[in-house]
């Protein structure tokens, strides 16, 4: 896999070039400030229409990431309350 970023702000925007093989997408990641503290958007987009199976395996592999990190963000860590 190939990866070029293309766009970079600070607590605010990532997004970069995504190329395995004949698969050459964008994917950008979003966050924008919400009443519960942080929305992150994400945006894998320029999949051909010939390319549906990698849509649906990319659909399916940000969808379990998303919840990977749902839970990890949502744990107590070990260390704290020992500060």
């Amino acid at each position: 896999m190939h990866c070029r970023i293309l766009e970079s702000e600070a607590h605010r925007k990532l997004s970069y070039a995504w190329v395995v093989g004949d698969l050459d997408t964008v994917v950008t990641f979003t966050l924008t400030p919400a009443a519960s503290g942080t929305r992150v958007t994400l945006v894998q987009s320029g999949f051909k229409s010939t390319q549906k199976r990698n849509f649906n395996g990319a659909r399916y592999g940000w969808k379990m990431m998303a919840g990977r990190l749902e839970d990890l963000l949502t744990r107590t860590p070990e260390w704290a309350g020992t500060i």
